[in-house]
């Protein structure tokens, strides 16, 4: 071992000695943890966390609701929604009964079932308007994103895709559980296309920057061993259930792994070319490279691990998920640049496969220096504006939080979704749930008068459609709820007793006008008809009268003409046989007929008399007629009087209670939500008490409204009027009853308006706590505070400028805002990795300083240019390359870090640090003590002098 052995770490000469073994240990734990590891995929699935952190009101207000009223513990909801060619009839409602009770009974993945279409009284709410589909709201089990809720949906889309719909009828499973479900699986099942995409980017890259096959594959080789380890012992941990993951975790810690493992090795590889064409042997140019990188991939590798464990203080499952994973992921990227790849240039170096194969690029380098230090102001001037130029889309930055639009179209939740939005809004698909608890039975008329209140207060929030309530259960009042309404219920058994009276009037009417009419008509006649009786029977008596005068006439001759006759007749009786003698018998007969004359007479006087009577009674009934006609006419005078009269009090009476039934119509019609009143009776009604089950919580302490937003939920505006809501309701209930009442708000727009909370704060927490730690790191590394502000103050530009350009491309060419994860998911590795360039940089400032400040730094970007800008393009363009990944999440994160890294590569290391540098002389160093000059030494005696470091003749002066 030569001297110059002695003077290297112990570290580097122990990997110099075991380079072969400890390739074989590498490569042996590679198959170990690949074959005893269990798989990354399915323990991130066992492991899955929620969308949400528990404490986020959203949440809360969720678990609360589904407590109160006894339905379920978690936030997962689900939308099964059925679709008809024509308008849903018995048949659809028969298979939605049929669909109901196969998902209520599953309760080891379905909680509850808003059956609101099953009731006629509540259908409306949950049909479209065209009556063409209708849903049903299902809440899962597990809280949304979780393994249990993905497991929830998939029994659910089970059930729906084994039923058995009529002809005409088509049932979808959608919403947000399913599809934050898609999402998690559509990214796990493209996972290993985004591998293969981004390992052939890097390997593009590589070859097209080494022009060797052969350094290629050692660099794949590296990177291939890190991602195997990392993935085995991420998952090994995770199996025993110490962490949580989603998809971006897994996807963040494969891209990262693959492109700092590279970039190490790129790191490592450069520098140990850059002394091979310095002329230094393989052995001088290893330790050269182990020492003059080694610290600054530990530094690097730290401080990205490091920035990456700070997301665990962030709030976010989302976020504080990728912390311990990807640190595990660069602590082996770390452990194996710093062991595998040197040993790798050990083992490589001794038969010659890593030396270079073409000179590098020194030269472009330095003169690039040169202009830097020649002219730095107006090289930093254009370097900044560059970067103005870069954010300048940054201010009208708009990001979106429908995922929808971020993941393929042909997935089940988007076609339910495309299915349902031909007959129903995003909004009503996707409603604000409130829950107003009090401490006391809110089912009574006051409260109800409260609630209404609340809900009216909340519908006049511009931005909201409807609110269904218990007082309101359709969005608008219940049909004859208002107090006008009521009070033109008043009149009605006026009105009913006016129609009564009506009636009788018209009795009246018939019975004055035509009755008495008809009757007076008749006594009328009776009386002429009575007259000429009397008249009759008067003449008919004179007539009797004459006639037995007459009578009494004849029977006196009679009698005298007997007193002659009289011998002669007794002879006839005394014939004893007078019968049998004619002439005898007929005389007698004759003489008996004469002795019935006198009967005659008396009958006629008798009859005379009756006549008589019977004329006198005549005349006196003829004398009582004209009274009754009188009375009856005078009757009929009264009655039409009373008649007309009281027709017009009618009439009168009808016409004011008439103003209140139309006063009362119409404001029934007018949907006015201000009067609304519900009397006690109302209560004990059935389609009520089947409201207040639906939309009351058991003990009647609890009521949920139902908000429907006007716009998109998902949408910067749809969130934006969660406060305000809240706000309306809280107005609502000052000096009533409800004073104290509490209100929890759930549902879309209020789950994305805890996410848009937490994301701002999560960004400021990982941001800050990511650059204190790297400031923390430049500052150990570099022992220079204004160095280390630069290195933190151009990394913090080339954030804004990245993602400036990536609004730019998003939002502005493409069309498509980022979504919301975007920011925080790019935030912590653009500051991380941008840091490491910069330091890399700074680190070979220092190194060749001892050239003096203007020539050190010429030095160091001669050196460093290439491998510095072969690192940041691989790495740029590896996470660029996620852009072909089918969720466009994923892949507008990997575009966003990859155009922060063009930026850092090519417009700050290159450009700005340098200018800086420059301006700021020996202040950049400050409090180190550096010379301007270089400080003169005779020449070296030895012979090996071409083999030296270079800095050896760059170290900073302490005097």
């Amino acid at each position: 071992m030569s001297g110059n052995d002695t003077q290297e770490s112990f570290l580097a000469r122990t990997i110099h000695r075991l380079a072969v073994p400890i390739i074989v240990g590498w490569l042996a734990l590679t198959v170990i943890t690949f074959i005893a590891a269990p798989k990354l995929e399915k323990v991130e699935r066992d492991n899955t966390v929620g969308l949400l952190p528990a404490d986020a009101p959203s949440l809360i207000a969720m678990k609360r609701q589904g407590k109160v009223f006894h339905e379920f513990d978690s936030d997962s909801v689900a939308m099964v929604v059925l679709v008809g060619d024509k308008p849903l009839g018995a048949e659809a409602r028969r298979y939605y009964d049929g669909l109901v009770r196969e998902l209520e009974h599953d309760t080891k993945h379905v909680q509850h079932v808003q059956n609101y279409w099953g009731d006629l009284i509540t259908a409306a709410g949950n049909q479209s308007a065209d009556s063409k589909a209708a849903y049903v709201q299902v809440n899962l089990v597990g809280d949304q994103g979780t393994t249990a809720a993905d497991e929830s949906v998939h029994a659910v889309e089970h059930i729906v895709a084994h039923s058995h719909p009529p002809a005409g009828i088509k049932a979808y499973v959608t919403g947000q559980a399913p599809q934050t479900t898609d999402t998690t699986e559509a990214g796990d099942k493209s996972m290993g296309q985004r591998v293969a995409i981004t390992i052939v980017v890097a390997a593009i890259m590589l070859l097209i920057i080494y022009r060797s096959l052969v350094t290629v594959l050692v660099v794949l080789l590296v990177v291939f061993v890190e991602l195997g380890i990392a993935r085995g012992v991420v998952a090994t941990i995770g199996n025993f259930h110490v962490m949580g993951f989603t998809t971006f975790a897994v996807s963040l810690l494969m891209s990262l792994v693959i492109a700092a493992g590279t970039d190490y090795a790129i790191f490592f590889i450069g520098r140990y070319h850059e002394a091979r064409h310095a002329g230094q042997n393989r052995q001088t140019a290893f330790y050269t490279t182990y020492r003059g990188v080694s610290h600054v991939v530990l530094g690097s590798g730290l401080t990205v691990a490091g920035a990456m464990l700070c997301l665990r203080l962030t709030r976010l499952p989302y976020l504080n998920t990728l912390a311990i994973p990807c640190a595990i992921g660069l602590l082996v990227v770390i452990a194996a640049s710093l062991t595998l790849v040197p040993a790798i240039l050990v083992a490589g170096g001794r038969v010659g496969l890593l030396d270079p194969k073409r000179p590098i690029n020194v030269r472009g380098w330095r003169r690039i220096g040169t202009a830097v230090v020649r002219w730095p102001a107006p090289i930093l001037a254009g370097a900044l504006v560059v970067s103005i130029v870069g954010g300048l889309a940054l201010p009208g930055y708009q990001t979106s939080y429908d995922n929808r639009r971020y993941i393929p179209a042909s997935l089940g939740s988007n076609v339910g979704y495309a299915a349902a939005l031909q007959h129903f809004t995003y909004a009503r698909l996707n409603p604000d749930i409130l829950l107003v608890e009090a401490d006391h039975d809110l089912r009574n008329p006051v409260d109800m008068l409260d609630l209404d209140r609340i809900a009216g207060n909340i519908f006049r929030v511009p931005g909201i459609a409807r609110v269904q309530s218990i007082t309101r259960p359709l969005g608008y009042n219940i049909e004859h709820g208002t107090i006008p309404f009521q009070v033109a219920m008043g009149p009605i058994p006026i009105r009913d007793n006016l129609r009564y009276l009506k009636d009788r009037l018209d009795d009246i009417l018939k019975l004055s006008r035509d009755d008495l009419g008809l009757q007076i008509a008749t006594l009328e006649r009776m009386y002429k008809v009575q007259q000429d009786l009397t008249n009759s029977i008067n003449d008919s008596a004179h007539v009797t009268e004459e006639t037995a005068a007459i009578t009494d006439e004849i029977r006196d001759h009679i009698a005298d003409f007997d007193d002659f006759w009289r011998p002669i007749r007794s002879y006839f009786y005394w014939e004893k046989h007078c019968f049998d003698i004619p002439i005898c018998w007929s005389l007698r007969s004759i003489f008996d007929a004469l002795d019935g004359f006198d009967k005659l007479t008396d009958k006629f006087h008798t009859l005379a008399k009756d006549l008589q009577r019977g004329a006198d009674a005549s005349r006196e009934l003829s004398q009582l007629i004209p009274p009754m006609i009188d009375v009856a006419k005078s009757m009929q005078t009264t009655f039409l009087t009373l008649y007309s009269s009281f027709n017009d009090l009618v009439t009168q009476m009808d016409r004011m209670t008439d103003t209140a039934t139309l006063m009362g119509k119409f404001f029934d019609q007018a949907k006015i939500d201000g009067l609304f009143y519900i009397p006690p009776e109302v209560f004990g009604s059935h389609d009520f008490q089947q409201g207040l089950k639906l939309l009351v919580s058991p003990d009647g302490k609890a009521a949920r409204m139902i908000i429907t937003h006007d716009g998109n939920p998902a949408s910067t505006e749809g969130i934006s009027h969660v406060d305000a809501e809240l706000k309306a309701a809280r107005e609502a209930v000052k000096e009533t009853p409800l004073a104290n009442a509490k209100f929890y708000l759930g549902g879309t727009a209020a789950t994305w308006k805890d996410i848009q909370e937490a994301t701002k704060y999560d960004v400021m927490v990982e941001a800050m706590a990511a650059l204190i730690l790297i400031f923390i790191v430049m500052l150990v590394i570099t022992r220079a505070l204004f160095a280390s502000l630069v290195i933190v103050g151009t990394v913090v530009l080339s954030l804004a400028t990245g993602f400036g350009l990536s609004v730019l491309v998003w939002q502005h060419l493409v069309g498509l805002e980022l979504n919301w994860i975007v920011l925080p998911f790019s935030v912590t590795i653009l500051l991380a990795v941008g840091s490491d360039y910069n330091l890399l940089l700074v680190s070979r400032f220092k190194e060749e300083i001892g050239a003096g400040l203007k020539t050190g730094i010429i030095r160091a970007m001669g050196g460093t240019g290439g491998v510095v800008t072969g690192a940041g393009l691989v790495f740029a363009f590896t996470m660029a390359a996620l852009v072909v990944n089918k969720l466009r999440t994923i892949g507008q994160g990997g575009s966003t870090i990859g155009l922060g890294l063009l930026v850092d590569t090519l417009v700050v290391r290159s450009l700005m640090t340098p200018s800086i540098a420059t301006l700021l002389g020996r202040w950049f160093w400050w409090p180190l003590r550096v010379r301007s000059r270089p400080l003169y030494r005779p020449p070296a005696a030895s012979s090996d002098i071409e083999d030296a470091d270079t800095a050896e003749f760059a170290r900073p002066s302490n005097v």
